[in-house]
């Protein structure tokens, strides 16, 4: 059986621009004022070096936001994302509770406590506490259409695919 691949939603523009903000603006809110109350004495650029943290830093955050997949094989989602990929067995999912909501009206999945991963505004990524204080796997980038997927093990993957239909169906083909 070959690998299907099933395409993230991708995430909005503010989300895209954030990685542009902790870059280049950020530190030059921080470097400019240092440098004008110092009038260019060659102490300050001792401190420079550091400042090089923020572009690293959200070129990083950049390429994992644009670096995220989903891909089915031989009865296993693999879910690539920042900060380590997520490969679960179909049979670990309770596929006939899961569902396509908007968590908008569901506040109960929201991701509300970053355990590890990114949270920006409209990227949420790795591993959160949701309001109703599960666990769970997260990969969204739109709360308007969530795959929400029950593990058997009381743990939740929530995910954005852009057909999110699609791949409920696909993982209700592989597991039966």
């Amino acid at each position: 059986m070959s690998a299907q691949d099933f395409e993230m939603v991708p995430p909005r523009k503010f989300a895209s621009l954030f990685p542009v903000f902790i870059g280049l603006v950020l530190p030059m809110m921080v470097f400019v004022p240092m440098l004008l109350a110092t009038q260019g004495k060659p102490e300050i650029w001792t401190i420079a070096p550091f400042l090089l943290v923020f572009p690293v830093v959200s070129g990083v955050l950049a390429w994992s936001m644009h670096r995220r997949t989903l891909q089915l094989e031989e009865g296993k989602l693999l879910v690539r994302r920042f900060p380590w990929p997520r490969r679960i067995a179909t049979a670990e999912m309770d596929l006939e509770q899961a569902a396509i909501l908007n968590l908008d009206e569901h506040r109960e999945l929201q991701p509300v406590f970053k355990i590890a991963g990114t949270r920006l505004p409209g990227y949420h990524s790795g591993l959160f506490r949701l309001r109703d204080r599960r666990r769970a796997t997260v990969l969204l980038t739109d709360w308007q259409r969530v795959l929400v997927l029950p593990l058997r093990n009381g743990r939740v993957l929530l995910l954005s695919p852009q057909r999110p239909d699609a791949l409920l169906a696909a993982l209700r083909r592989t597991n039966g």
